[in-house]
C-alpha cells in the first residue's frame, strides 16, 4: 500500500497529525487480510488516534489522506482507493489520464453547483478549505474506489501539486519517464519551479496485477502466491 497525508493546524500540528495517520492506517493494513471494510476500520482507527493526540496536545489538528492498497474485493485482488479531502489520486491507463477522486472542499462544491467553472478553482481564495478531513469535524468520512483491471499508473498527491500543476503537465510526466522515481521528482522539481505556495508531496506506483488469490488472503500472501510487480517512489518538499 502507499499513502500520503497532508497535515493541517499549523506545522507543528500538522506533521503530528499526518504522520500519525499515515502510521495507524499502515500498522492497522499490514499482514491482516484487506478489503473495503478493513481499509475504513483503519482510517476510523486514525481518526480515534489524531482526536486523542489533538485533545491531550491541546492543538486540534487533523489531516487529508489519499492511499491505494492491493485488497481482496469480490474474491480476487484489485487495487483500491481511498481518500478524504484534497490530496489527490490520479491514474494513467492506455495513455489516458483520469482523476480518480473528487475533492472534498468547499471550491469543489462551488464547481459541482455550476457557481464555478473548473478552470478558476486553483486560484479560488478558498482552494485550501476542505470539507472533510481525518481528526477534525463531527465525524470522519472517506470515499473508496476500486480501480478497473488492468496495468496502470497511479499518482498519490498533495493539492500543493494538483494546485499548481494542471493535468496535462502531470499526465505528460507520467506518460513520458519509464522509471516512477524519476516522474515523482520531476512532479515536484515542476511545482517547486512554479510560483509554489504549499508543501508538495508525490508518489508514483506502476501497478501490474496477474492472477487472484483467494478471500481473506493478506498483503504478505499476495506477494507470494500472485506475480505481481509493484514499484513505487516518493518524493516531497516543504515550501516554507
Amino acid at each position: 500500500m502507499c499513502v500520503v497525508a497532508d497535515g493541517m493546524g499549523g506545522h507543528a500540528a500538522g506533521d503530528v497529525a499526518a504522520e500519525l495517520a499515515v502510521n495507524t492506517v499502515v500498522d492497522a493494513l499490514v499482514g491482516r487480510p484487506i478489503s473495503p471494510e478493513t481499509i475504513t476500520g483503519a482510517i476510523a482507527s486514525a481518526d480515534e488516534a489524531i482526536r486523542l493526540r489533538g485533545a491531550a496536545m491541546r492543538a486540534p489538528m487533523g489531516t487529508t489522506l489519499v492511499g491505494v492498497a492491493l485488497a481482496t474485493v469480490d474474491g480476487a485482488v484489485a487495487p483500491v482507493v481511498f481518500h478524504t479531502g484534497d490530496s489527490r489520486c490520479y491514474r494513467l491507463h492506455d495513455g489516458i489520464l483520469d482523476l480518480v477522486t473528487l475533492d472534498h472542499s468547499v471550491v469543489q462544491q462551488l464547481v459541482d453547483a455550476g457557481r464555478l467553472s473548473p478552470s478558476d478553482a486553483a486560484g479560488h481564495p478558498q482552494s485550501s478549505v476542505v470539507t472533510r478531513a481525518i481528526g477534525i469535524g463531527d465525524r470522519f468520512d472517506a470515499d473508496l474506489a476500486v480501480l478497473p483491471a488492468g496495468a496502470c499508473r497511479v499518482l498519490l498527491c498533495t493539492d500543493g501539486l494538483s494546485d499548481q500543476l494542471p493535468a496535462r503537465a502531470i499526465g505528460r510526466v507520467l506518460a513520458g519517464l519509464a522509471d516512477p522515481a524519476d516522474a515523482a521528482r520531476r512532479l515536484v522539481e515542476l511545482t517547486l519551479a512554479g510560483p509554489a505556495r504549499d508543501n508538495v508531496t508525490a508518489v508514483v506506483i506502476d501497478v501490474i496485477i496477474d492472477g487472484s488469490v483467494g478471500a481473506g488472503a493478506t498483503m504478505r500472501d499476495n506477494e507470494r502466491r500472485v506475480d505481481q510487480h509493484v514499484r513505487a517512489s516518493s518524493t516531497g518538499s516543504t515550501v516554507r
